[in-house]
């Protein structure tokens, strides 16, 4: 990360920060194409003014309508300005979700508009300015750091992710209690005013990259993204939670005792774990970040939809899961409904 980000157009590396990207807010019920029409109206009294910067194309042509009117900015308009711009931002952000967690990602480091033209809001280009615009996102970057669900898990970054089913959206997360990291896959288009297709899905080293048997996460995995593709979107969050939550060396050693006869459960409990260590809480910091709220949720665990639902996330449908039963996890699949009160559409055991 740079020790230093300096922005100023909306098509530049983290132009999101300017007033000019077109990211459109709503205040006191009233939409606004830009923070830069919302600021610029705001210096006026007369309604026909405000309708006219209001309506303009582009916030560029906002910016200069509003020079044609210097003479009629209203007389408290230098106590007030940064106040308005404060209030435009925080809209801004909370608003659009995604730019709220690219805004706390750039955690601590220093913010400047780099503007040649202004030394108010800007640096005046050479470092001289005062960059109040800078400060103030740095503000409102704080307020968010400490809110809920920023506070659950910090953005890093979003890379393409070309597989035989489809082209995913790979982004990555980290978990700030635990610093462990998480991936989000997401696909198409997601239309977040309908209940988005969902999978929360724990990482098997075994079942999903080594094509154990003894489990059915790698076949839940493949089918999982197989209808998150034919459903057209959807998304599947890859949780860093191996072996229920052990690790990956204790789940060695779980299975070594389920060679000798234990369930899985009893495997967890004879190395003094819980059955189930996994959290989900986080999840809702991954979601938010995404813009969904309402989710169609593909598992057989009511834990997962309890903890959704605890984390105001509206688990609409479930849609159950159940893939690869074989020989090998028969066991594994009964304890899982006898013991966990996992839910199976039909019978596990042969």
């Amino acid at each position: 990360m740079p020790d230093v980000i300096k922005f100023y157009e909306p098509k530049d590396d983290y132009g999101f920060l300017s007033n000019f990207s077109l990211h459109p807010i709503v205040i006191d019920g009233v939409a606004w194409q830009s923070i830069e029409h919302y600021y610029q109206a705001s210096k006026f009294l007369a309604a026909d003014i405000i309708a006219r910067i209001h309506h303009a194309e582009t916030p560029q042509d906002a910016f200069k309508l509003s020079r044609e009117y210097n003479k009629q900015v209203r007389p408290d308009w230098g106590q007030i300005k940064e106040s308005v711009m404060k209030r435009g931002l925080r809209c801004k952000f909370n608003q659009h979700h995604q730019l709220g967690h690219w805004l706390v990602a750039t955690e601590k480091i220093l913010l400047v508009e780099h503007s040649y033209t202004d030394a108010y809001w800007g640096d005046g280009g050479d470092g001289h300015g005062l960059n109040r615009l800078g400060e103030l996102l740095m503000e409102v970057r704080e307020e968010l750091q400490n809110k809920h669900p920023y506070k659950l898990i910090r953005y890093v970054d979003s890379a393409q992710l070309p597989t035989h089913l489809g082209e995913f959206t790979m982004h990555g997360f980290v978990q700030l209690d635990s610093n462990q990291d998480h991936v989000v896959l997401s696909y198409g288009e997601i239309d977040t005013t309908k209940p988005v297709l969902v999978r929360l899905h724990s990482e098997c080293l075994t079942g999903d990259a080594l094509f154990s048997l003894r489990c059915d996460c790698g076949f839940q995995l493949l089918k999982a993204l197989e209808m998150i593709v034919a459903n057209g979107s959807g998304v599947l969050l890859y949780l860093r939670q191996e072996g229920r939550g052990i690790g990956l060396l204790n789940k060695i050693r779980a299975y070594h005792l389920q060679d000798q006869g234990a369930d899985t459960v009893e495997a967890n409990e004879q190395l003094g774990f819980a059955a189930d260590m996994r959290e989900y809480h986080f999840c809702e910091g991954m979601l938010h970040y995404l813009g969904v709220d309402k989710v169609r949720l593909m598992t057989n665990n009511p834990r997962k939809m309890q903890s959704l639902c605890i984390a105001g996330i509206n688990v609409v449908e479930r849609e159950p899961l159940q893939e690869g039963h074989n020989p090998y996890n028969d066991n594994y699949l009964a304890t899982k409904a006898k013991r966990l009160g996992h839910l199976f559409k039909e019978p596990v055991c042969s």
